[in-house]
């Protein structure tokens, strides 16, 4: 496919888009599904799996997704089965607490598996990072389905791993069957060059100004969905922020999920018992000795090094007039401070700590950060975003990252993610609750918030959020339509 180079000024320096391309290897079952479906076949798991996503109202009796729509199904943590005028991809492929189904009557936290994610044929899966909480499955997903990932070229290393590891496992606990058909790499495509600084900044420790940044597309789907990409930050520790006061977060669990008994402090004491609302089932994963249906599917060493390089994604669905978007970021950083690891550029906490000894890496850490934002005030405008709003750098400044990442990509929608894993299971409600006390503190009028929209686990797992591209909620101005002309053409 052939791809033009195109450029526009931004704040930093120059935004360069480069495309991205790849043609999807798809195994033998992959191909019988498709001709299947195109000859009119109706084939069972599918559908049924299709169903279970996106709704049965969404799915016809051949397992085809309304093309008129997209859909997003919260399958936990940062995980979405999303399809995009009818086609089905992955955003994140972990799933919390897998368990194996009970009888006769499901009693599962979490009803999915990663046979569910199979059985729904994405054609490709988006790795926002590579840690286990965010990848695991994603090899065995692709390897059955054809499904191409995307991610980190250094993740795309571990997905290989991954390979070895399952194709190499005896599973003598399942009669012997290989967990995956063929020990062959799996379609990995890196989204941005290995060993880049984030937004693949160019400025030095020299001339930390001087920099241009990259943003990169993924055409794939071209040209009804244009997906643009770049490196980012993931989520860490930064010095309490000082231009904002600050309210402690709670994140605090139900504790009715597991069950617990708690004792009043006051006379006269009193005892309340909390049954488990969700016992532990079989876990997915091998116990020892490990038990029919078993299976470990888990990222190789929770992702290794490789896991914290965070890989930022938005879509453009070009139907109609209103170019209907959506951004998938499943770590909220210090940005603004240029603090993480795992990239050139970014420095450390205590370097961040020491500026007598660091003056020019903590200039070309914030420059870096300047390029990210400057790349989001740039983006076709974000109609929904899907941000994680729990970071590792919560206790310091709370939800501070992602409401600067609203800020400057100003949706119109906000899903919060990353609610069963770091949150507490059941703790949404103290993070919205934070969230809000936290923009108003940083002084973010409410008036220009987006309609937040939170998912409470697990009673939201499989919920299908609807979206019609054509409705005229998504219209935008000029300026967001030439924006839109210049980096999807």
């Amino acid at each position: 496919m052939n791809c033009r180079r195109m450029m526009s000024v931004i704040l930093s320096g120059v935004l360069s888009i480069f495309c991205l391309s790849t043609v999807a290897k798809e195994d033998r079952e992959d191909r019988n599904d498709r001709e299947a479906r195109h000859q009119g076949e109706a084939i069972p798991a599918l559908i049924q799996a299709r169903q279970k996503f996106f709704g049965i109202e969404n799915v016809d009796d051949k397992g085809r997704v309304d093309k008129d729509k997209v859909i997003f199904s919260w399958a936990t943590n940062t995980t979405y089965v999303a399809s995009v005028l009818g086609r089905v991809i992955l955003l994140d492929s972990y799933i919390n607490r897998p368990e194996l189904p009970t009888a006769p009557l499901d009693k599962r936290r979490t009803p999915i598996l990663p046979q569910d994610f199979v059985d729904v044929r994405p054609e490709a899966i988006f790795l926002g990072h590579g840690h286990g909480d965010h990848a695991d499955n994603a090899a065995y997903v692709a390897k059955w389905t054809g499904a191409t990932i995307y991610a980190s070229p250094e993740t795309c290393d571990v997905m290989q791993l991954d390979v070895a590891r399952m194709f190499n496992d005896p599973n003598l606990h399942n009669g012997g069957a290989k967990i995956i058909p063929n020990g062959a790499p799996v379609d990995c495509v890196g989204a941005v060059p290995r060993n880049s600084p984030p937004g693949e900044y160019t400025g030095t420790l020299a001339n930390p100004t001087g920099g241009t940044t990259t943003v990169r597309r993924i055409t794939q789907f071209d040209p009804q969905i244009c997906i643009l990409t770049f490196k980012h930050i993931h989520s860490g520790t930064a010095p309490a922020d000082p231009s904002f006061p600050h309210t402690p977060l709670n994140n605090l669990g139900d504790p009715r999920y597991a069950g617990a008994v708690a004792t009043s402090t006051t006379p006269p004491p009193t005892v309340t018992t909390f049954p488990a609302m969700f016992p532990a089932g079989t876990s997915l994963n091998p116990s020892n000795p490990p038990l029919p249906g078993q299976m470990d599917l888990r990222t190789t060493g929770f992702g290794g090094t490789a896991g914290v390089i965070e890989i930022f994604y938005q879509f453009v669905v070009r139907k109609g007039d209103n170019n209907f978007t959506f951004a998938f970021v499943n770590s909220a950083g210090p940005v603004k401070e240029g603090i993480g690891a795992g990239s050139p550029g970014l420095i450390s906490l205590a370097q961040f700590n020491d500026p007598v000894n660091n003056g020019p890496a903590i200039a070309l850490a914030a420059e870096i950060g300047k390029g990210l934002f400057s790349i989001m005030d740039n983006l076709p405008q974000t109609d929904v975003l899907m941000g994680s709003i729990v970071s590792l750098g919560a206790a310091n400044n709370q939800q501070r990252d992602i409401i600067q990442y609203t800020q400057h990509l100003k949706p119109k929608v906000y899903y919060p993610g990353h609610l069963t894993d770091v949150a507490q299971a059941g703790s949404a409600l103290y993070h919205k609750i934070n969230w809000r006390e936290t923009a108003q503190n940083m002084g973010f009028p409410q008036s220009e918030w987006p309609e937040f929209r939170l998912l409470v686990d697990p009673n939201d797992f499989l919920v299908p959020q609807v979206f019609t591209p054509g409705d005229q909620r998504w219209s935008k101005s000029h300026e967001a339509e030439r924006r839109v002309a210049s980096q999807c053409h």
